[in-house]
């Protein structure tokens, strides 16, 4: 009888691709594996994956080598377990003697073995694969990271660029990254992403061993700003910081990056130039204003007010000049109302304890240091601290500034806020903080002071002036609960700010704390700061409603419209809108001050007393009692004083009836009392009487 012949192959050749495919999916899973537990600095976990390779080989090798009669005797357990244990570890660096052997004498003949070969073969490429991606010299990585992401820069998503890793990138990066967590939504969400530019010493040519060790068991800065960040969903690619003197070609192409051109040229880019070195924002704001590609939004921090001008100028719309003092008092304004000047002011009450809506008497506030931070704090406690009194004039607070270069600062800052030469009593002081002079002059302004702003460095010597101030208040029996201490803490740390804490406790009655650190990154350097949606719909909130009927939103749309569209200078035109827009956050952020002076039965409902449209015949601002109506018109008084302070600190002056925006003369910005009519009075009711209805 004739038997058809029997092949040696008896696995289809289908079956064998379809594993084939099989296994090479899964030797990309597990590459893909390992490099995700390497950056989650999972080492136990990669450890333990190569411990079962080790394992799956030796069992491998035990049964190819046991079905081997010519190699191990059948039986001997103890050598066969060995040779398979060396086998396996021989399989490590893709190559075996033995299985050379067990190819020639045993795998044509038996499929089930060509199969295991083959499997065991792509983890032998898998295990070779995973450890060159991750001992991969970092420039290479991030080239390759850019190649293969090129489609995700053309998407609409947002995306958000940080040229420098530095402690403001860090802190703008974990607020994003948190907000992105927190979202319900993440349709939206694009890359974030960090260019380090490691200093020179930092940079080599070749991989070093520390850096391979380090790259093999943990990227260490990786796995480090990802606990600083919470965050594992940024990347982290490495740059060269352009030192030409004259900018030449693509900034992307300076910084040795050429692939992330597809990101700045997507509009929904934001760029992030924060580096605490100015020199660095200047070199990379040079390239910016030769390339036109850039279509992405630039934030550029500054330190002085009057730094890089000329380039600010030639970027014109593209860019958003962020600055750190300016921030930093926003970030009070805005999060710590509880810290505002009013708080610790004399206000007026009846028998009832009821707030009569003035202050009875000047405060004085100090200052030390007056760089551009004490600059802005002194635009600060002038807006925020100045009161109306029971004469219905700005009551007279005294400013003393204490600086040893004093006569140098003073005049730039005068001349920038000219109204403040006139209208604000302040005594300037070249006194050193420790002399007679200055405990003299701090003995003497005691019982009247209530704000002190404390601005020479970062944070530790302002710690130390702090606390003796507080030790010398409370030595001359200062009453500690109408005294705040506001202190630069913008490189406070954990330390630092337990030393406030402890002193708070040693000195303070309970539940009264006077030393308050301010500027720390993580409070200053966020989305919510920086970006000023928060301010924006604060403000729209606080708005007043037309006569016509339009909401407030419409209302600031409409009038960005019509300023936007109207002819004439352009220039102008934008100055114009952002004064008005700037008006209506002084406003909002004035909120709590004019809450804290209105007695309770006033705020609410009571506000609808006052009509949305003056009768010109019989022009009643409120329609209480009278009692009331003095009340709420000191109310008024002080809310119009808040809008000429803020003005003024922006560099207005009252324009005797006429408006120039070019040299930032406005009319109307006299006291209450001296309005011209009745009407410019009901606006400030108006202003009121929003104010007080988003109080309920």
């Amino acid at each position: 009888m004739h038997h058809p012949p029997v092949s040696d192959f008896p696995i289809s050749t289908p079956v064998m691709i379809a594993w084939a495919l099989f296994m090479l999916v899964f030797t990309a899973g597990f590459i893909q594996l390992i490099i995700h537990l390497n950056r989650k600095g999972k080492r136990l976990g990669i450890a333990a994956i190569f411990g079962l390779l080790l394992a799956a080989g030796t069992a491998i090798h035990v049964v190819v080598l046991a079905m081997s009669a010519h190699t191990v005797t059948e039986g001997n357990w103890i050598q066969l377990v060995v040779v398979s244990m060396i086998a396996a570890l021989e399989m490590f660096i893709g190559h075996s003697i033995v299985f050379d052997d067990i190819v020639a004498a045993v795998v044509f003949h038996e499929p089930g073995l060509m199969l295991a070969y083959i499997s065991t073969f792509l983890l032998i490429i898998a295990f070779t694969l995973s450890l060159v991606l991750l001992i991969l010299p970092r420039r290479l990585r991030d080239r390759t990271w850019l190649m293969s992401h090129a489609l995700e820069a053309q998407k609409n998503r947002k995306n958000h660029i940080f040229l420098g890793l530095d402690n403001h990138s860090k802190a703008f990066a974990k607020s994003i990254l948190g907000e992105w967590e927190a979202a319900k939504d993440q349709s939206d969400q694009g890359n974030v992403i960090l260019v380090d530019f490691p200093i020179a010493a930092d940079v080599r040519a070749e991989i070093s061993i520390g850096d391979l060790i380090s790259n093999i068991f943990g990227h260490k800065k990786e796995l480090s700003l990802e606990n600083q960040l919470g965050s594992s969903r940024f990347v982290l690619l490495k740059g060269d910081m352009p030192h030409e003197t004259e900018a030449k070609g693509s900034l992307c192409s300076a910084i040795g990056l050429p692939r992330l051109k597809p990101w700045l040229e997507n509009p929904r880019t934001t760029l992030y130039l924060v580096s605490p070195n100015e020199e660095d924002n200047v070199q990379l704001l040079k390239y910016l204003t030769m390339d036109n590609t850039v279509k992405a939004k630039i934030l550029c921090y500054r330190r002085k007010a009057n730094s890089y001008t000329s380039l600010l100028a030639d970027m014109g719309d593209r860019i958003r000049v962020l600055n750190l003092p300016e921030m930093s008092f926003n970030e009070i304004k805005q999060n710590q109302p509880q810290l505002h000047p009013i708080h610790f002011a004399d206000i007026a009450k009846n028998n009832k304890g009821e707030s009569l809506g003035y202050v009875r008497s000047s405060c004085t506030s100090i200052l030390i240091g007056f760089g551009e931070m004490g600059q802005e704090a002194l635009r600060y406690v002038y807006e925020f601290g100045s009161f109306i009194g029971k004469d219905m004039q700005p009551i007279p607070n005294t400013f003393k500034v204490y600086d040893p270069n004093i006569e140098a600062i003073k005049g730039d800052f005068l001349t920038r806020t000219p109204a403040l030469r006139y209208n604000a009593n302040i005594e300037w002081s070249s006194a050193s903080m420790g002399t007679s002079q200055f405990w003299l002059e701090f003995a003497m302004a005691l019982p009247s002071l209530t704000y002190v702003i404390i601005c020479v460095d970062n944070g530790p010597k302002n710690v130390e002036i702090a606390v003796q101030l507080l030790q010398e208040a409370s030595r001359y029996g200062k009453d500690l609960s109408r005294l705040c201490v506001l202190l630069r803490a913008t490189q406070a740390d954990r330390q630092m700010l337990e030393l406030i804490d402890f002193y708070n406790r040693s000195y303070c009655p309970e539940g009264v704390e006077v030393l308050h650190p301010f500027g720390q990154p993580e409070c200053i350097w966020n989305q919510d700061v920086v970006s000023g949606k928060s301010l924006k719909a604060k403000a729209i909130d606080s708005m007043p409603v037309g006569p016509d009927g339009q909401s407030a939103l419409q209302r600031w749309q409409e009038r960005s419209r019509s300023i936007r569209s109207r002819g004439g200078n352009q220039l102008l035109n934008r100055h114009e809108l952002m004064r008005k827009q700037a008006g209506e956050i002084a406003r909002s952020l004035f909120a709590p001050t004019l809450v804290q002076l209105c007695p309770e039965r006033l705020r609410g409902s009571a506000a609808e007393s006052i009509p949305d449209v003056l009768d010109p015949e019989k022009p009643v601002h409120f329609g209480g009692s009278k009692a009331d109506y003095q009340v709420m018109e000191y109310l008024a008084a002080g809310e119009h004083l808040h809008w000429m302070t803020s003005l003024e600190t922006a560099g207005y002056i009252d324009g005797n009836g006429v408006q120039d925006e070019l040299n930032k003369r406005i009319c109307n910005l006299v006291p209450y009392e001296l309005l011209p009519t009745e009407e410019a009075k009901h606006l400030c009711w108006l202003g009121l009487k929003q104010v007080l209805l988003r109080s309920k």
